[in-house]
């Protein structure tokens, strides 16, 4: 397994890019987020990507870092994973997407490091016809990562309408017909019905750009076509056995098929072999970070075959070993909600508010927690903890205390209010001005934002 030595501090890092003439590469993260940790199970720990390490500043941004969340801001970084190629001047190359496997992520790396033009240059020319754009280029933005863009290439302009124009002008095939999967992905469009079936017989684009049809079931349901989830389905059955994919990638293919189950292609069994399927992947899990992404995905797959009961038990079983348990009671929260179990939900949601350590993280989680209290006011008392009779487990005692304990967060957090903070904390200021809790708060968070 390939060794990264990554950087810790982004100015350090940015200082030595420059000083060495490298490239550098940010990766902005989190550790309990599963797509991250798919990255470092699928991408970092490739020996191909450490060997372009060598050539490359790379440098590792915690989101729970002190500070993180106001370079963040400054970088124009928000979803995790981000990952951003800089020149050694500190201009942006592009954003790589996170979702693909390790092998295409070096190629596009590869084709990152060679490119000529940034990805904003290589829009921008395509978008107003100024020159030529060379086939690297359309690559590039074929996989740019549209999701994690934050305005640095859209500046505003709706994705879709950008990814439709740029699949109109692009002369390459491949680059042409991801871009407008994308566009599809995002925007529902029924006149690509057909254009949707064809592109499902071509097996080695479908395999090549498998991530989009992971990431965005919604698009068999929004083109209405049986014959896409039909196609999907057969497709997706080919990648579940195939070991050259990654253990995740074949759980989520099955995961592909149960969804395409749902909009009406005939699989009877699915759920066993859902339930088989995720007993096989755990079990071949071999990282933390590996097992964090499976476990996410699998309560996820469980779910989609309505086995919602085995979902719960797996969280529960995975909780003592879990690389952040703290995330995974958000999940426990959101099972107990559905079941109608309001003091229950309520509790994971404290538990993993509590527990849950990094600043970032801590006051995310307690504006969830805080959140999901107003939202149950409405109901007794004794559904909102397990001893009614003491002070802050009343609806009141226990709302007040949270807003105590997030103010006191606030304080001792310099870059509360950027960010992911600032996101969150603005949308608990919206629900506290709806009623008459934690009003002292509330006026904290008004002279914040």
């Amino acid at each position: 397994m390939g060794v990264v030595a990554w950087e810790e501090g982004f100015e350090a890092a940015a200082a030595k890019a420059r000083a060495t003439g490298k490239p550098l590469l940010l990766y902005w993260g989190a550790v309990w987020c599963p797509p991250c940790n798919r990255v470092k199970a699928d991408i970092f720990a490739h020996d191909e990507f450490a060997e372009r390490m060598r050539a490359v500043v790379p440098v590792w941004i915690d989101g729970d870092v002190p500070g993180a969340q106001a370079l963040a801001q400054r970088l124009k970084l928000r979803s995790y994973p981000t990952l951003v190629l800089y020149t050694p001047g500190g201009v942006e190359v592009t954003r790589l997407p996170g979702e693909i496997d390790g092998d295409m992520f070096v190629t596009l790396l590869d084709g990152a490091l060679d490119a000529s033009h940034s990805a904003s240059a290589s829009l921008a020319a395509a978008l107003d016809g100024s020159r030529t754009l060379a086939a690297a280029e359309w690559t590039l933005l074929a996989h740019y990562a549209w999701d994690t863009d934050e305005g640095v290439l859209l500046q505003g302009r709706p994705v879709h309408d950008v990814l439709q124009a740029l699949a109109q002008a692009c002369p390459v095939p491949a680059a042409a017909s991801r871009l407008r999967l994308l566009a599809l992905a995002l925007h529902a469009d029924p006149a690509a019905a057909s254009w949707l079936v064809d592109l499902c017989r071509d097996a080695e684009f479908v395999r090549a750009n498998r991530d989009i049809f992971f990431n965005h079931g919604n698009l068999v349901r929004q083109s209405g076509n049986a014959q896409v989830a039909g196609l999907l389905f057969d497709l997706a059955q080919a990648w579940a056995d195939d070991m050259w994919l990654s253990t995740s990638d074949r759980l989520l293919a099955v995961r592909l098929q149960m969804r395409m189950a749902r909009v009406g292609h005939p699989a009877p069994g699915m759920p066993e072999r859902m339930r088989a399927a995720v007993h096989d992947a755990l079990a071949a899990a071999e990282t933390p970070y590996e097992r964090h992404t499976l476990v996410n995905t699998a309560y996820s797959a469980l779910n989609d075959a309505g086995l919602h009961d085995e979902a719960q038990a797996l969280l529960q079983a995975e909780l003592p070993g879990a690389l952040a348990p703290y995330y995974l009671m958000l999940y426990l929260a959101s099972g107990a909600r559905r079941r109608g179990d309001t003091a229950a939900m309520l509790d994971w949601y404290e538990q993993a508010w509590r527990t849950a350590p990094g600043t970032a993280t801590r006051l995310q989680w307690g504006v969830t927690y805080l959140t999901a209290l107003l939202e149950a006011t409405a109901e007794p008392v004794s559904t909102l903890g397990s001893t009614p009779e003491s002070d802050t487990s009343s609806s009141v005692g226990r709302i007040e205390q949270a807003a105590s304990m997030i103010a006191a967060d606030i304080a001792a957090i310099p870059d509360a209010f950027s960010q992911r903070n600032r996101l969150q904390l603005a949308k608990l200021a919206d629900r506290l001005a709806q009623g008459p809790h934690a009003p002292a708060l509330l006026q904290t968070l008004r002279s914040g934002l």
